[in-house]
C-alpha cells in the first residue's frame, strides 16, 4: 500500500481563489467575456448594444447598453458570487426565460481583470460606478449600464498561453456576435474593433430578413425556405436552407430555444434526418432556427456556459421539428430569378462578349443600369462576326484567322492570357474590373497571414474584382471574382492572389498572375468566345509597342511561301 499524503484540514477556499476557478469554467476566452456581457445587457431589455473590442479583447473589452441600468445599491452585491436577480426560489429554476441566471459571470469576470461596471437607473440623477476593489463612486452615465474589462487575466498569466493568436480570438468574437444578432432581432449591435467599425446592425423589430442577409448573405436568402410550424405549445420558425448553399463544414448552422443560441445532438439529428439525401454528400446544411417552448420543458441549468439544454421530452421535440422541417423542404421551390439576379447575368453575358460595362457588380447593389453603348459594342460586334474567318488547327490549340484584311497565326492559350492581363491591369488602375457575383459562395481555407490582408487589405482586394468575408478563425468565402475568370479554378485563384499581394507584388505581376487562371477550364473556345477574342486582337494590334513579342504572327504571301519551302 502507498503512503497516504498528508493534506491540511478542510478549510474555505478564499473567494478570490474561489471566483478565479469559476472564472476557469465560464471564461474560456475573450468570447466568453463578450458573451457573458451581451447577455446581461439582453436580460436589461436593452435595445441596443455597443461593443468596443481592443487587441482581440485582451485589453479592453467595453459593452455599453441602454438597458434599465442597476440601483447603486446592488453594484456591491453583483460583484459577489452567486447573486443575481433572476432566481428567488429553487422552483424558479424550472422556470427560466433569462439568458443569465447563475450569478457567476460578473464576479469571474472581475477577479481576472482590471474592471469597472457603471450604471444608471431612469429614475436617477446621475450613474455610478464599482471596480474591483469595490470603490463605489458617483459617474456620468446614460440611462443602462457599462461594463469595461481591461487586461483580461492578467491576474491569472499562465491563462494567456492557452489562448490562439490575435486574429484567432478576434474571429471567435465575431462569429459570437453574428451568432447572438440572429437571436435577438429587437436588439442593434454595433461593434468596433480596434475602433474601427465591424458591424452595424440596427434593430429590425419587423424587417427580420435583412438580420439574415446582412449575417448569412443574400444567396443563402434567396436559396432557403421559411419555417412556421406549431404544435401544443411548441413553435418552430427560422430559415433552411436548400442544397445549393450547403457548405463544407457546419459554421452556419443556428439553433435558438427561447432565444439561447444551443447545440444539441438530437436537434442535430432530427435536422439531418429531414435532409436526408436532399443535400449533396460531405456537405453540411444552412439554417437559422428558433424553438420556443415552455420554459419548464427545458433544463437550462446543464453546463456553466449555459451552451447546453436538456429537454424533458426530447422525442417529441425531435419529432416536432424533423416534422416540421420535412414539410416544408417538400414544399415546391420557385427557381424564379429576381430582377437583380437577371441582371447580374446580363452584365456577365455583356462582358463575356467584350463590353466594357460601366459599372461593377456586385452582390449587395440594388440597381444595375445598362448603358446605350454597351448596345452600341455589341451591335459592333456582331458585324464583325459577319466579316471574320477563322479555322482551328492542331486541336484548337492555334488558330487560322483572317479580320481587318490580315491573316494571322494564333496561339490561344498565350493570346488569352495577354489579352486578360491587359484588361485587367489597365481595368485595375481605372477601378473597373467587372465582379461576377457567385450566387453559391465558395468556401476556403487560409493561412494567418492571408487571413490578415482580408481585413487590412480589402478595399485593395475589391479593386481586382474581389469580394471575400471571413467567417471563421480560419476560413474565408468567395462571394465574387473577376467576370474575365469566371471559368478559373476559384479557390487557386483567390490563393494566388492573397499570396502575391502579402509579397507586395506590383499591378503588373498581380494582373500577370491572375491572368494565368483565364484557361483553367481548358483552352478549347467556342465561335462566340473566339470572335471576341479575335476582336480583342484586332484592337491590341493598333496600341501594341513596336518591339513587343506577342502570341500571334500576322501572314503575308512571302512568309507562307518560306514555311511551305522549309517543308519541302
Amino acid at each position: 500500500m502507498s503512503d497516504s499524503q498528508n493534506f491540511p484540514r478542510i478549510h474555505k477556499l478564499p473567494e478570490s481563489v474561489a471566483n478565479q476557478i469559476a472564472a476557469g469554467e465560464v471564461i474560456e476566452r475573450p468570447a466568453s467575456v463578450v458573451k457573458e456581457l451581451i447577455e446581461n445587457s439582453i436580460d436589461a431589455a436593452a435595445t441596443q448594444i455597443h461593443i468596443d473590442i481592443e487587441d482581440a479583447g485582451i485589453s479592453l473589452i467595453r459593452v455599453r447598453d441602454n438597458g434599465q441600468g442597476i440601483h447603486k445599491d446592488d453594484l456591491t452585491l453583483a460583484l459577489q458570487p452567486h447573486a443575481t436577480s433572476k432566481l428567488s426560489e429553487f422552483s424558479d429554476l424550472s422556470q427560466i426565460a433569462s439568458l443569465g441566471f447563475r450569478g457567476e459571470a460578473i464576479p469571474s469576470i472581475a477577479s481576472v481583470s482590471r474592471f469597472k461596471m457603471t450604471s444608471r437607473l431612469a429614475d436617477e440623477e446621475q450613474g455610478w460606478s464599482i471596480d474591483n476593489k469595490y470603490n463605489v463612486k458617483p459617474a456620468a452615465h446614460e440611462t443602462g449600464t457599462t461594463v469595461e474589462v481591461n487586461d483580461l487575466f492578467f491576474s491569472t498569466p499562465g491563462r494567456r498561453k492557452f489562448l490562439k493568436t490575435e486574429k484567432t480570438e478576434f474571429l471567435h468574437i465575431q462569429s459570437l456576435i453574428r451568432a447572438i444578432s440572429l437571436s435577438h432581432f429587437s436588439t442593434g449591435f454595433f461593434v468596433k474593433n480596434n475602433e474601427q467599425s465591424l458591424f452595424r446592425l440596427p434593430a429590425c423589430n419587423d424587417d427580420f430578413e435583412q438580420r439574415i442577409k446582412n449575417i448569412c448573405g443574400s444567396s443563402f436568402l434567396n436559396k432557403s425556405v421559411r419555417v412556421d410550424s406549431e404544435k401544443d405549445d411548441m413553435h418552430l420558425w427560422g430559415w433552411i436552407g436548400l442544397n445549393d448553399v450547403a457548405r463544407s463544414q457546419s459554421d452556419r448552422q443556428y439553433f435558438y430555444v427561447n432565444g439561447r443560441m444551443v447545440r444539441d445532438k438530437n436537434v442535430n439529428h432530427a435536422i439531418r434526418l429531414a435532409y436526408d439525401d436532399r443535400i449533396d454528400t460531405g456537405r453540411y446544411p444552412s439554417y437559422v432556427l428558433h424553438l420556443r417552448l415552455d420554459p419548464a420543458l427545458l433544463d437550462v441549468n446543464v453546463h456553466p456556459a449555459k451552451s447546453e439544454v436538456r429537454f424533458s421530452e426530447t422525442r417529441n421535440i425531435h419529432d416536432f421539428i424533423y416534422g416540421s422541417l420535412l414539410d416544408s423542404l417538400r414544399q415546391p421551390v420557385m427557381e424564379v430569378a429576381s430582377n437583380k439576379e437577371r441582371d447580374i447575368q446580363s452584365d456577365v453575358q455583356y462582358e463575356m462578349h467584350g463590353i466594357d460595362a460601366q459599372q461593377i457588380v456586385n452582390e449587395d447593389s440594388s440597381v444595375y443600369q445598362k448603358q446605350t453603348d454597351s448596345f452600341k459594342q455589341l451591335d459592333v460586334l456582331q458585324k464583325r462576326k459577319i466579316s471574320s474567318k477563322y479555322y482551328s488547327l492542331f486541336s484548337g490549340q492555334f488558330v487560322f484567322a483572317k479580320f481587318d484584311d490580315n491573316q494571322y497565326l494564333i496561339d490561344i492559350v498565350k493570346a488569352r492570357i495577354l489579352i486578360t492581363t491587359n484588361y485587367l491591369i489597365n481595368n485595375f488602375k481605372a477601378s473597373k474590373i467587372i465582379k461576377r457575383p457567385i450566387l453559391v459562395p465558395i468556401s476556403c481555407e487560409l493561412t494567418e497571414n492571408n487571413l490578415d490582408l482580408i481585413v487590412n487589405d480589402s478595399a485593395l482586394i475589391n479593386r481586382w474584382g474581389f469580394e471575400l468575408e471571413q467567417i471563421s478563425p480560419t476560413q474565408i468565402i468567395i462571394r465574387s471574382i473577376p467576370s474575365r475568370l469566371v471559368y478559373a479554378e476559384t479557390i487557386l485563384l483567390v490563393k494566388d492572389l492573397l499570396d502575391a499581394l502579402s509579397k507586395n507584388k506590383t499591378e503588373t505581376e498581380v494582373g500577370t498572375v491572375l491572368a494565368k487562371h483565364v484557361n483553367d477550364s481548358g483552352m478549347e473556345l467556342n465561335a462566340e468566345s473566339t470572335l471576341q477574342l479575335l476582336n480583342e486582337i484586332s484592337v491590341y494590334e493598333h496600341r501594341k509597342s513596336p518591339s513587343e513579342a506577342l502570341p500571334w504572327k500576322k501572314l503575308d504571301s512571302n512568309m507562307l511561301e518560306a514555311v511551305l519551302n522549309n517543308n519541302d
